[in-house]
């Protein structure tokens, strides 16, 4: 990891999200360039739908401007997908099952399974070998929340990790439950294989390409997702982290800020932002006094959500 830490230097990017800019990116890749961009992290991945004919516009026209690429993944999630894909993931029990009625998180895989860690695997390589991107970024990499996943495949799979056959399922594993702190850990360690599983498969590739994520920003979240990912940067698998302080308030920027680079240590934390709130989009003096204070707290440098075509205009007529 420390040569890729070397080399990355100050980041100004941005997400540009699933289904926006299409056919668009040889006047994007200018624009943003003009404006102090050298970073995309394209959405290639939202769930298992994929666009790699965008991927592959995207690079080529941000490699005429010396603007890096990385593919965007959306972790798990499988809401674009057809129902005739859902539902032969819910006939093999590979869904997320909420405590709620014992209902399946439908729109979920379950990352505990296997098979699921190894398509989204699979899935991260493809697109790296498809397109010259820089990295794979990772999102959603975390569960739907604590509520999920009570599954049959999680009850036997945390058995095994705990040793433990003989409990009250699910209540025990839920919240107020006696295992419930010693069943978030395990959560907790299957997204870390997870990314584990994404790290290794990129290490197979003829080239290097970096690994990232977007993250949640508080602590106390970290239990709740089952998202610690300061064990993926303690545990060499992350070449930078993006914790997603989307706030208004410069207080709370503050007070997120130093808890998130104590925790990404060596590694490069670049702070992610975001331009616009509820019905309110803000100004380009308030987008860049957000940026001013991020880097002055200490980021090596920020990710603004997201390259919407309102965001566009502004950066046309500014």
């Amino acid at each position: 990891m420390l040569p890729v830490i070397q080399i990355l230097l100050a980041m100004h990017g941005i997400w540009s999200a699933w289904g926006y800019n299409a056919g668009n990116w040889n006047e994007l890749a200018p624009l943003l360039s003009e404006n102090g961009y050298d970073t995309v992290f394209y959405c290639a991945a939202y769930g298992l739908e994929t666009d790699i004919e965008g991927l592959r516009e995207c690079c080529e026209a941000c490699r005429d401007y010396d603007i890096d690429v990385h593919a965007w993944v959306v972790m798990w999630k499988i809401s674009k997908s057809p129902d005739s894909l859902k539902n032969c993931f819910e006939e093999h029990n590979r869904l997320q099952v909420s405590l709620t009625e014992g209902e399946e998180a439908s729109n979920w895989l379950c990352p505990s399974d296997p098979e699921n860690v190894e398509l989204f695997a699979s899935l991260c390589a493809n697109l790296a070998r498809s397109a010259p991107v820089s990295g794979i970024h990772l999102d959603y990499i975390r569960y739907a929340d604590d509520r999920v996943c009570f599954c049959d495949g999680c009850r036997s799979r945390f058995s095994r990790w705990s040793g433990n056959y003989r409990f009250a399922w699910p209540d025990d594993c839920a919240r107020g439950g006696i295992l419930h702190d010693e069943y978030n850990r395990w959560r907790s360690r299957t997204i870390t294989s997870a990314v584990q599983a994404v790290r290794d498969s990129l290490g197979r590739l003829d080239r290097f390409v970096m690994l990232s994520a977007a993250v949640l920003p508080r602590q106390r979240e970290m239990d709740y997702f089952g998202q610690h990912w300061e064990n993926w940067i303690s545990d060499g698998l992350l070449d930078f982290v993006v914790p997603m302080n989307y706030t208004m308030s410069d207080s709370e920027l503050i007070a997120w800020s130093e808890p998130q680079i104590e925790l990404a240590g060596e590694v490069p934390v670049y702070c992610g932002l975001i331009n616009y709130s509820d019905d309110y989009h803000c100004s380009l003096s308030e987008i860049a006094g957000q940026r001013e204070l991020a880097e002055n707290l200490g980021f090596d440098g920020w990710v603004l959500f997201h390259l919407s075509s309102h965001y566009v205009d502004m950066l046309r007529i500014r």
